[in-house]
């Protein structure tokens, strides 16, 4: 589609017709970051060609936000359930729809959606469940020959060094799907993982936090819940 606007129209003599828009009112800059440094390991692993939809994206959000690894232990989620489940600011994202069923006997919020679902969505705060930890070994060959030097550089644009396999086109439903879960979180992100020694979370420069949770118990009102109901509907 974009060769068309060069060929069939006359651009004015200028190759500069497509503008991106890198700019993002959503996500804070914590988050942000996080995003960009996944999408930096993607790049690295998949290579890219198109300039077009994959950049780093760059927060216009001023809000403070928060990233936290915490461990998937029965005490940590029972206190991260009571004080957001009955709260529309915070909402829960699994993998697949057959996770949801595990996930609803730990949170009782009505907000719990797969990453399908949750694609348009966003919410003040997101809790990931074991987006990693329940799909180690894809996310293991994800990051394999990728280090912290080369997150560090600026994004490279080429071809993948593998452009002839096509079996890693398999791999890039899981890092797509937990950047689409990751953006959807306005200001706090709070990943629960059984396995924190993932090595992606090393890459991704985020380290275990201790076991207190730092939120603050929050109850929306009647109102507010039919809103959300009608809103998702």
């Amino acid at each position: 589609v974009k060769s068309l606007f060069y060929t069939e129209y006359d651009t004015g003599g200028t190759k500069e017709i497509i503008k991106i828009l890198a700019n993002n009112y959503r996500n804070s800059g914590e988050v942000t970051e996080f995003a960009n440094r996944l999408l930096k390991i993607k790049n690295l692993r998949f290579g890219s060609i198109d300039r077009e939809s994959n950049y780093l994206i760059t927060t216009k959000q001023t809000e403070t936000g928060v990233v936290e690894l915490l461990n998937d232990k029965a005490t940590v989620i029972k206190e991260l359930d009571s004080k957001t489940s009955t709260s529309t600011k915070f909402a829960v994202i699994v993998m697949t729809e057959k996770e949801k069923e595990r996930a609803k006997q730990f949170f009782k919020t009505p907000l719990i959606f797969s990453i399908r679902e949750a694609k348009g969505l966003e919410y003040e705060n997101i809790i990931l469940l074991n987006l990693v930890s329940g799909n180690e070994a894809e996310f293991e060959e994800i990051i394999k020959e990728v280090n912290e030097g080369d997150i560090n550089k600026e994004i490279n644009y080429s071809r993948g060094k593998e452009k002839s396999d096509k079996a890693l086109e398999v791999y890039k439903f899981y890092i797509n799907s937990l950047y689409v879960a990751i953006t959807r979180s306005i200001k706090g992100l709070y990943i629960i993982e059984r396995n924190r020694n993932h090595r992606i979370f090393k890459l991704l420069c985020l380290k275990s936090q201790k076991e207190e949770i730092q939120i603050k118990e929050h109850k929306s009102s009647l109102d507010e819940w039919q809103k959300e109901a009608r809103k998702l509907e």
